[in-house]
């Protein structure tokens, strides 16, 4: 479906998801050794299955996921029987920690608030990748996608992390507000990026809707940080 913008701008309508739920720590309460191939949990798996069938009606006509298990396998949940081919992207992944940093924190606070000084230039991500660079990672590729016409209505199925850049890239802030905003497993945001109908150059984006989850959308249930949730399960356990 073509939209155009009052002033004749090219409209079109990106549906940035994070992927459902999954557990990063193992049944012995002890956080797993590659966080990038955990698959969905039966509750992640249904909460993809309802975001689908919440959205049946919107027109997508390209997906693209981040190369994780999780994330395609969210897409795929959400995209059934549509027919739409998901493309697997690595300069979609989430961040990235430094194992051995990661295993010597014995303050669960350093994890729960990881993300709280991703605007400080050079601060990287429990010691491993620097925000900075994966900000330029994802939006360069981001930006290469915005540039092909052949599509309208695009779904991307990433990670909370990654996300939060795309909605920076949105906001015109960057990693200014990155530690001001979260992802609900499995939510979505929607944003318009309006375009020169000649050019291809990008005039205006705008966030219509951000961190909807179908499951809550009065975020009832939502009241820890996604981080915070990882490191709450990881207490219980170490409690249990």
């Amino acid at each position: 479906m073509l939209r155009t913008a009052f002033d004749g701008s090219h409209r079109r309508r990106i549906y940035v998801f994070r992927h459902g739920d999954v557990s990063y720590v193992d049944d012995n309460g002890v956080r797993v050794a590659d966080s990038t191939i955990v698959p969905l949990t039966p509750w992640g798996r249904e909460q993809a299955t309802m975001t689908g069938k919440a959205l049946a009606n919107i027109p997508f006509d390209r997906a693209i996921a981040s190369s994780f298990p999780r994330s395609q396998e969210t897409a795929a949940l959400i995209l059934e029987g549509r027919g739409l081919e998901i493309e697997k992207e690595d300069a979609f992944v989430e961040f990235q920690g430094d194992a051995a940093t990661r295993n010597a924190v014995t303050d669960l606070n350093e994890l729960a608030y990881a993300f709280r000084n991703a605007h400080v230039p050079g601060e990287r991500y429990i010691g491993g990748d620097v925000f900075e660079e994966v900000y330029a990672r994802v939006i360069n590729r981001f930006e290469e996608v915005l540039k092909e016409k052949n599509w309208e209505t695009l779904a991307i199925v990433a990670h909370g992390g990654i996300n939060r850049l795309f909605l920076g890239w949105a906001f015109g802030t960057g990693l200014a507000n990155f530690n001001a905003i979260d992802q609900n497993t499995c939510c979505f945001n929607v944003i318009d990026v309006d375009t020169h109908p000649e050019t291809g150059e990008v005039v205006r984006k705008c966030v219509r809707t951000m961190n909807t989850a179908v499951y809550d959308i009065p975020k009832e249930s939502s009241h820890l940080y996604s981080l915070e949730q990882i490191a709450t399960r990881l207490q219980k356990k170490a409690n249990a």
